[in-house]
């Protein structure tokens, strides 16, 4: 299976957007669309994210289009994606049954999930309350992450700890995992929120893990 390589960030000098987006440049572009639809909708903005490593963390980039950016939730570990625009960070070490899910707004509220198996077989009951996601929370420990408005959308900026991340030790270069990239992007006086994926989901459902990319870590 093809993996896309995944390698050290150049030093930015500094923590600013500017420095942060030419650190990026020349990494891997992963293009947010719609592949289980042959055409996709007439609202799906543009997406896109870019990945590398930084130290002994995943770094992710992304750069969204967007006519509307808004999301009301502020607090951490609340689901905003029934209320307005985020984007998804999906993870999951080659051999490794649990899997990670990271939700980040445009204000920069995070949600963390752990999922110790394929979330569709586990009890996860949207209708009880008064919160369904509780055992799959992860609170102890936070990703870095911030986002930021642009005239044509939003920016997101995350780290991710891969020792958190892979549960049976720490990676090493050639370590492999599946990921996917997921956005909800809604507009307000509309119902329904646009989804798209960077990963070929053959469905809209972005925990489709055997549709997801292959990332394959390169410390040097």
């Amino acid at each position: 299976m093809f993996a896309i390589p995944v390698t050290p960030l150049p030093a930015t000098g500094g923590r600013d957007w500017d420095a942060l987006a030419r650190a990026f440049r020349g990494k891997p572009i992963l293009e947010l669309g719609q592949s289980w639809i042959e055409s996709p909708e007439p609202l799906l903005s543009r997406g896109q994210v870019r990945v590398g490593i930084s130290g002994m963390s995943l770094a992710v980039f992304a750069t969204l289009r967007d006519r509307d950016v808004f999301n009301p939730v502020e607090h951490f570990n609340v689901p905003a994606f029934p209320h307005g625009d985020v984007i998804e960070i999906f993870l999951q070490p080659e051999g490794q049954e649990s899997y990670y899910e990271f939700h980040i707004t445009p204000g920069g509220a995070l949600l963390q999930l752990r999922w110790p198996e394929p979330m569709r077989s586990l009890p996860v009951d949207w209708s009880a309350p008064p919160d369904p996601l509780r055992p799959y929370k992860i609170s102890r420990w936070r990703i870095r992450a911030q986002a930021r408005l642009s005239r044509q959308g939003w920016y997101v900026h995350a780290e991710i700890p891969l020792r958190r991340i892979f549960e049976a030790g720490a990676p090493w270069s050639g370590s492999r995992m599946r990921a996917n990239f997921t956005r909800y992007d809604y507009t307000r006086g509309r119902l329904k929120p646009v989804l798209s994926a960077t990963a070929p989901l053959r469905e809209p459902d972005f925990h489709r893990i055997a549709d997801w990319h292959t990332l394959e870590l390169r410390f040097r």
